[in-house]
């Protein structure tokens, strides 16, 4: 098993157990490092394809909405509403 492979599979086992525990940040991290190699290709994937030069304002709507539910499940772990 390559370290890549090794590496997928110890990250999902960590973001099941942080979801068991109640733990979101970790997925927000995640959210937040899938858009880093977006901005650089200019593609993103949603129920398909989106490229930034044919469809420049679903491309962006797709990074925001990510970037914001990664920041928000971060924030949330830390500073939890009502509790």
């Amino acid at each position: 098993m390559t370290q890549a492979r090794l590496f997928n599979y110890v990250t999902f086992a960590a973001l099941m157990i942080a979801t068991a525990l109640g733990y979101q940040s970790l997925w927000g991290l995640l959210f937040l490092y899938w858009t880093i190699p977006n901005f650089y290709s200019g593609h993103a994937f949603f129920l398909s394809d989106v490229i930034r030069d044919d469809d420049p304002i679903l491309f962006w709507l797709i990074q925001i909405a990510w970037v914001v539910l990664g920041l928000m499940l971060v924030v949330l772990d830390f500073f939890p509403v009502g509790g």
